[in-house]
């Protein structure tokens, strides 16, 4: 199931970031588009669990889930979107795989674990695949804005790495929560910060709030992107840690490029098939260790095998 989900994980992921930009092409202010995705992402988790009676007053209210939702969905995309108005989506993706090495320096510098030279090399090898597959793509005129943009992304890359580590905290301490609640109550208030900084600095009209054919892509975002990926990563992140969920930054711009040849007949060269070669490598040394510890683990767990099989059912 882990290596399962991970793989839908990175599609999902995959394909987002292409609906993402169409669906901002088709004329949707970018932050509005991402409140709007989020906040109605969440409403719905919660009203499912509510609707069978899951949901706990306090755990709505919680400040720290609003502090996970602040962290690793409002900063994550709201410098994002804003930087890629500045940079090109090559240098953005590059940038943005910066996360897993973010995630790892702030558990060495929290003390959580010890910096392994062996899983260092594994994610700069990765990083180097993600640039062989971008680096056509990542020509830009350095400008002040285009400066700025870079080092937003870094930031934003620096508060998801913060909100992976603090969810996995969090997951240990309600472990008889549904991974999927706390996921939607955080893409939540997420989405609710995403709003407000939308009306603070976006001009919206009703003519571009919503148009007609942005409208699947925000539906495709609701649904797959944000309910079934991000409800995913969280699952993984509690039954693994929160490196190894985070490196579909590495695997996604792979997919993104074998999507562009299946349906765009877009060329492949062979920057972008060794690069693809360097992040599998990459992804599986950096988490080759954590894995087989964990499949000893469900080897010999009936209630994993339990969790298992309900989730085969749930998807």
């Amino acid at each position: 199931m882990i290596i399962i989900n991970y793989v839908l994980i990175c599609f999902i992921f995959g394909t987002t970031f292409l609906t993402i930009k169409l669906g901002i092409e088709a004329g949707m202010p970018p932050l509005f588009s991402a409140g709007t995705r989020f906040l109605l992402a969440g409403i719905l988790v919660i009203s499912y669990f509510a609707y069978k009676k899951d949901v706990r007053r306090s755990l709505l209210f919680s400040k720290k889930v609003m502090m996970v939702g602040f962290c690793l969905t409002f900063m994550t995309f709201s410098t994002l979107y804003w930087a890629e108005q500045h940079v090109t989506s090559g240098l953005a993706a590059v940038l943005s795989a910066t996360g897993p090495m973010m995630i790892l320096l702030i558990q060495v510098m929290q003390r959580k674990m010890e910096l392994k030279k062996e899983q260092l090399f594994a994610l700069l090898l990765a990083f180097t695949g993600v640039i062989c597959i971008s680096l056509p793509n990542v020509t830009a005129t350095m400008s002040y804005s285009w400066t700025l943009g870079c080092i937003i992304i870094i930031i934003g890359e620096v508060f998801y790495g913060i909100g992976s580590n603090y969810s996995k905290a969090l997951l240990n301490e309600l472990k008889e929560v549904s991974p999927f609640l706390i996921n939607g109550i955080q893409m939540f208030y997420g989405g609710i910060f995403l709003l407000v900084l939308s009306l603070c600095t976006e001009q919206t009209h009703v003519s571009t709030i919503m148009p007609r054919n942005a409208v699947w892509s925000i539906v495709y975002l609701i649904f797959v992107g944000s309910i079934a990926g991000h409800g995913l990563y969280y699952w993984l992140i509690a039954q693994t840690n929160p490196i190894f969920p985070s490196t579909w930054l590495y695997v996604s711009p792979l997919i993104a490029v074998l999507i562009g040849y299946v349906v765009l007949n877009e060329a492949i060269t062979p920057s972008i098939i060794g690069g693809g070669l360097l992040i599998l490598i990459g992804v599986f040394m950096a988490n080759r260790e954590a894995l087989g510890v964990h499949l000893k683990k469900v080897c010999y767990s009936k209630s994993s095998c339990k969790t298992s099989r309900h989730l085969l059912t749930c998807f």
